[in-house]
């Protein structure tokens, strides 16, 4: 194990996923999610207008167990989920 550990040879989360990347962070997540290493991600939508009637979307990226909440704002419901994905995305990779 220790010989695995110093060569750089053990398997961890961080190579389960091998491009990490904003577009396709929604499926990313929910692979390793399918993987095991934490539940499927929850969303979380809230729409408003600005003062010309244009939306304004909030996502919120959620994972059971999980302490943080990612969140993002678009004028396009699918570009804040993918923004608060790829955020919570970013932080799994790191720190599970």
């Amino acid at each position: 194990y220790e010989y695995l550990e110093q060569k750089d040879l053990l398997w961890s989360i961080r190579n389960e996923i091998e491009n990490p990347n904003r577009d396709d962070s929604i499926n990313q997540l929910e692979i390793l999610a399918r993987r095991g290493y934490f539940s499927i991600p929850t969303y979380d939508f809230k729409e408003e207008y600005d003062e010309n009637g244009n939306p304004i979307w909030y996502c919120s990226c959620m994972i059971e167990g999980e302490k943080k909440i990612y969140k993002a704002k678009s004028s396009s419901k699918k570009d804040a989920k993918k923004t608060a994905a790829f955020k919570m995305l970013t932080y799994v990779l790191e720190n599970c």
